[in-house]
């Protein structure tokens, strides 16, 4: 859910200052409570906030070129939207 509503496109884009939750009835499912607690072993990104007890996330920024730590191949990308 982003701010309050159901989202169910894969490529919603967020903005700066939404909030994104899981649904009351998908928090027991065992491979959402086992990332939940994995947030807490890994870094959290500046432009990100989470609290792993309500299942939510709030983005703070957007974030810059230089702060994904995720290997990427932005030419992929570009080919896949250019179809």
């Amino acid at each position: 859910m982003v701010n309050g509503r159901r989202v169910d496109i894969p490529s919603f884009k967020v903005k700066m200052g939404d909030v994104v939750a899981v649904r009351e009835k998908s928090r027991q499912v065992a491979q959402l409570k086992q990332a939940m607690e994995a947030v807490a072993r890994r870094q959290i990104p500046a432009w990100l906030e989470v609290d792993a007890a309500a299942f939510q996330g709030t983005i703070k920024a957007l974030p810059a070129r230089d702060e994904l730590t995720m290997p990427m191949q932005e030419q992929l990308i570009v080919e896949l939207y250019s179809r």
